[in-house]
């Protein structure tokens, strides 16, 4: 990715999540997962459309942001990234959402992989 690129994917990120406050430690979170192959973007031309980070632990995910422009929203884009996602990493056989957890939740609920897909 280049620097103009990361720019505007931090500035995407601290717009739709500003508990990311610093701007070199997001830069450092998505190096690192571009590393792992564990990030996406969505583009609309030259804008920041979405963005989503992922950990793999063997058989399981865990959407950790998924952030989407007004514009985007409802364009099933999180199905669409997760078949990138499941192309890259076949093994993954279940995910879970890290986002919108309530303070008396006992974890992240995973769901199948095969649920997911086929809900419309």
């Amino acid at each position: 990715m280049l620097p103009q690129q990361l720019d505007k994917v931090v500035d995407f990120i601290q717009k739709y999540a500003p508990q990311y406050g610093d701007r070199e430690k997001i830069k450092e979170y998505i190096t690192l997962h571009l590393q792992y192959k564990t990030f996406f973007v969505v583009y609309d031309g030259e804008e920041v459309a979405a963005v989503c980070r992922w950990n793999i632990d063997g058989c399981r995910a865990k959407i950790l942001d998924f952030y989407v422009r007004e514009d985007w929203r409802n364009k099933d884009l999180i199905r669409q990234l997760l078949q990138k996602g499941l192309w890259l990493f076949p093994q993954v056989m279940e995910l879970g959402f890290e986002r919108g957890m309530r303070e008396n939740d006992k974890g992240i609920r995973f769901y199948k992989v095969s649920q997911i897909l086929k809900r419309r």
